[in-house]
């Protein structure tokens, strides 16, 4: 799965647990990773009692899916799903689940957290007294048998979801109806009911009865397709449903005429987390490849047609050369029967590597021509998903705490892949400045005291929900980047084929790996065993800073640098392979060298050609924070554009961000320097990702009444470049970023005039610059956040309904959402705050996010002080009664904003001490909001202290 940036921002019990589950001395037993041996399960001949791990209505624990794991005989697994899948709101299904059960001394378990379970049948008893929590089925133990398969039948009825979550339902402008399901980490269960953990493999057929206007994508293909007929469908299911269920589903069914009938294919044995099936009306393109080529097709909404046209040879092109490089470096073929790409709305995330049905976030379809970036970012995401088709869909970790052998791996091999083939269908970025942007995410997260272990402690589902982030995913590709780096590409892709080999359609934990890299790892200094438990099994960062004497001219001079943990309560040091540049008049020289993991290390190098600066981690192959010395900072910041390599200037920038980060530097400082810097900038990725940390500077380490001072000093650089570009047709990339970043830095009612006029046709200096319909959103919503423009209503109405005629697309209705809470009176304001804490609201979560983006917007700053306190009031009951995606939604739009953060610490420390223990996603949101409180106070403190304008502002005052 791979997460976009955007919202990225948005997974503890030992992984040794013994299970005492036994009336006879039995146990099932999970062993803790050793250095010498891997994880693994041993079950006795006698058969498990435990205490219920199943009474949770929230979560599935590690230790109840140990408990259910130990029940079944692996490769056993099969399941039917016969569903009716209507226009509207809802959906029903039969489920066949086929099993050989181990023993029949208790009960199991399945999944289901949905609207209502009609009927339940265990081999052909139909059960009276249905036990069923809100989550978890009861399947009696006295109806199972162990001499041959069970039938388990379970008939359900569920909503399309509005999260999601599940099986998401969306109906686009034009009436059109869309389905997808998105299942991992824990969603299965919200679709139909299952066994829902990732070592419980299975293979799955579905059929499907839906309108005939409809396709249905699955992870195979079809094998049938025609007009619904009851006799013709009964005859395929009846083998396996009980007739009553085959009737109550399919025989009444009204204007059964206007249905088709879907059979498709079975599935290879997988988990069912990548179970998928899309329906709805998606216009549809095949890939006309060679005759060997894997076939290919791309669906999207009908509505993005005209857009999905002009970007089709770009995804079908990436698509197959990274499927050859993969086959190539691993030696192990694509192990599928096609690959359909489908973009789908109201997405969670970037993408899911369904095998076979890949679905992509249609935000991806660009309705406009993007810069450089972007499409890198979208190849990427592409060949992220491809490289899981083998890393998590050919072999799969076994439980959670694993998750990073899927997404940490596929997140660098994909960059490295990436790198390795050549895309001409679109010119794409630098790679390795793409990694390093990308690495910041895994950089921030590990900074905070709620960093975890890449392979950390995961205790149930609901942790689970949470481990996707910067650490399972830029840490971890980082580290794995690190590993190659010291095993060389070709062994460490030699033991990953044969990995596969071994563990093909099964599960492997993370020792299983660790054993086939060190079968062609050859370093005498250390095992990959103590590299693991240092990098894989431990929390937290580590920096590095260089202490040099810089008038050392001598053939032997010393360098000593120097390692700590950035975060004291996270101390483990590390092994770091890295390379130190050195800079002189002439260019840079760089030396290899192993940081051992201890606080000094000590290098010499030859200073005999008088070294200006220097730079750790020179070419960026660990991750680590590196800090500049004071000798280096001033040669950077005087000479940083004869540094002629952009990772290398990629990696100053960083390390300058990072003392703004840390509350060394003023944001003003920044942006300062950066505003001297960027004009002589000839890197448009250096350019795109420093326009983002200029974003961030402003928004979260600025004091709110500093920020128009500093925003406007932004805009009227971004003003002063893009008519510079706009003369020159060779620097179009440029000009689209700085036209799309225009608008977020108009903190002040000069710079919206200024845009509003180039929306009206007014504006004589940007005239020749096309005003996008991205860009014309963007000045609506100011004019909307304005207070200025409370007085001209009617101007406000005219360029919405200007915007409403030009695009009738979905866009258009977030935006007016947003519009509309942004200029809410008091009373209208209650009613919307009332809407998002209904639990009975039916709206989807990405239309009320962006109804709480207008809510709660730092440009409507008085009208937000009422509603801090009901926040606090009414967050955990929110958790309590709405799915943890619109909670985390809710939770990350509503946060109070203000610049009280004394007041507003208090009152999450108060809420920590409140929040119940089983609400874990909870805990997690407040535990990294204080993290990032704390720094904030750190920042303006500084920001006070060092900055101009705050303290010639205290001058004044004195005066």
């Amino acid at each position: 799965m791979q997460i976009l940036k955007k919202f990225a921002d948005s997974k503890s019990a030992k992984i040794g647990i013994v299970v005492a589950l036994g009336l006879s001395g039995v146990a099932l037993t999970y062993h803790q990773y050793d250095k010498a041996k891997k994880s693994r399960i041993i079950a006795t001949q006698n058969p498990p009692v435990a205490e219920n791990e199943f009474g949770q209505n929230r979560f599935l624990t590690q230790t109840g899916a140990i408990q259910r794991w130990g029940q079944i005989v692996q490769d056993s697994i099969s399941y039917k799903v016969d569903l009716l899948l209507k226009k509207g709101e809802s959906y029903s299904g039969l489920v066949t689940l086929e099993f050989d059960a181990k023993h029949t001394l208790t009960d199991l378990y399945v999944d289901f957290r949905g609207k209502r379970v009609v009927s339940l049948y265990v081999n052909e008893n139909k059960i009276n007294n249905l036990d069923w929590n809100g989550l978890f089925i009861k399947v009696p133990k006295e109806f199972l048998r162990t001499s041959q398969k069970n039938r388990v039948n379970i008939q359900f009825e569920q909503d399309y979801a509005k999260d999601g979550c599940g099986l998401h339902g969306y109906i686009d402008k034009d009436g059109k109806q869309y389905l997808y399901s998105q299942c991992e980490s824990y969603f299965t269960n919200r679709f139909f009911p299952c066994m829902d953990q990732p070592d419980l493999k299975a293979k799955l057929r579905f059929t499907a009865v839906c309108p005939k206007e409809w396709v249905v994508i699955s992870n195979e293909n079809a094998d049938q397709n025609q007009q619904f007929n009851f006799a013709q469908a009964a005859n395929v299911v009846k083998d396996y449903l009980p007739q009553e269920l085959v009737e109550s589903q399919l025989q009444n069914l009204e204007n059964s005429d206007s249905y088709n009938f879907w059979v498709f294919g079975g599935t290879k044995t997988l988990p069912t987390y990548l179970f998928a099936l899309v329906a709805g009306e998606y216009w549809s393109v095949k890939f006309q490849g060679e005759q060997d080529d894997i076939p290919q097709t791309i669906y999207c909404r009908e509505s993005l047609k005209e857009h999905m046209i002009n970007l089709k040879d770009f995804i079908f092109e990436v698509t197959k050369k990274s499927m050859k490089f993969y086959e190539n470096f691993f030696g192990v073929k694509y192990q599928f029967n096609k690959y359909d790409s489908v973009f789908v709305n109201e997405y969670n995330w970037g993408a899911m590597e369904n095998p076979g049905c890949v679905t992509f976030n249609d935000f991806y379809v660009f309705k406009e021509k993007k810069p450089a970036t972007s499409y890198t970012s979208f190849a990427n995401t592409i060949i992220h998903e491809m490289a899981h088709h083998w890393f998590g869909d050919f072999v799969t970790m076994k439980w959670w705490n694993d998750l990073w052998l899927n997404e940490s791996y596929a997140e660098f091999i994909s960059h490295f892949c990436q790198e390795n083939i050549k895309i001409e269908t679109i010119k794409l970025s630098n790679i390795p400045v793409m990694f390093n942007q990308r690495k910041g995410w895994g950089y921030r997260e590990d900074q905070m005291l709620t960093t975890h272990p890449i392979a950390g402690e995961v205790i149930n589902t609901e942790v689970a929900e949470n481990i996707f982030d910067g650490i399972t995913y830029s840490k971890g590709a980082s580290v794995m980047k690190q590993l190659m780096c010291i095993m060389g590409a070709a062994k460490f892709g030699e033991a990953c084929g044969n990995y596969f080999r071994k563990f093909g359609w099964k599960n492997a934990v993370l020792q299983d790996l660790i054993d086939h890299l060190q079968e062609k790892f050859d370093n005498p200094e250390f095992t990959l065993s103590y590299w693991k438990q240092q990098w894989i099994e431990t929390a937290g960062m580590n920096e590095i800073e260089p202490q040099w004497d810089q008038t050392d001219r001598s053939h032997q001079a010393k360098l000593t640098v120097f390692q700590r943990p950035a975060l004291s309560q996270f101390p483990t040091l590390r092994i770091h392979k890295i390379k130190i540049g050195f800079f002189h008049d002439n260019g840079i020289d760089s030396i290899d060298t192993i940081l051992k993991a201890t606080e000094e290390n000590v290098i010499t190098y030859d200073g005999s050609k008088g070294y200006r600066a220097l730079l750790l981690n020179y070419e960026d192959q660990s991750f680590v924070k590196v800090l500049l010395d004071q000798e280096s900072t001033k040669y950077f910041s005087q000479n940083l554009q004869a540094v002629q390599d952009i990772l290398t200037r990629t990696l100053i920038y960083r390390a300058l961000f990072d003392s703004v980060r840390d509350g060394k530097i003023s944001s003003e400082e920044y942006v300062d320097f950066l505003l001297a810097q960027l004009p002589r900038e000839n890197s448009d990725e250096i350019l795109n990702t420093q326009l983002l940390y200029l974003q961030s500077a402003i928004a979260s380490m600025t004091p709110r009444k500093f920020k128009k001072i500093l925003g406007k000093r932004v805009f009227t650089f971004l003003l002063e470049q893009i008519i510079k570009v706009s003369k020159d047709p060779q620097q179009e990339n440029k000009l689209i970023l700085l036209r799309n970043n225009m608008a977020a830095f108009a903190y002040d009612n000069t710079c919206v005039d200024e845009l509003l006029a180039w929306f009206q046709g007014q504006n004589q200096e940007l005239s020749s610059i096309e005003c996008t319909k991205d860009t014309k959103w963007a000045i609506v919503k100011l004019v909307y956040a304005s207070q200025k423009y409370d007085s001209n209503p009617e101007l406000r109405k005219e360029i919405l309904e200007k915007m409403l005629q030009i695009d009738t697309s979905d866009a258009a209705s977030r935006a007016q959402l947003k519009c509309k809470a942004l200029i809410a009176n008091e009373q209208e304001r209650a009613a919307l705050w009332q809407k998002y804490v209904d639990p009975n609201d039916k709206e989807s979560a990405k239309m009320i996010a962006e109804s709480m983006a207008g809510f709660n917007n730092e440009r409507r700053y008085l009208s937000l002080e009422p509603y801090q306190d009901k926040f606090f009031e009414v967050i955990i009951q929110i958790f309590q009664t709405k799915s943890n995606d619109f909670s985390k939604t809710f939770y990350d739009y509503l946060f109070p904003i203000t610049d009280d953060l004394a007041s507003l610490c208090n009152k999450v420390e108060k809420l920590r001490t409140t929040v119940p223990e089983n609400l874990i996603t909870l805990k997690m949101q407040v535990d990294k909001s204080l993290d990032s409180l704390k720094r904030q106070v750190k920042q303006f403190e500084c920001f006070c202290n060092q900055a101009k304008l705050a303290t010639q502002q205290v001058q004044e005052n004195e005066v």
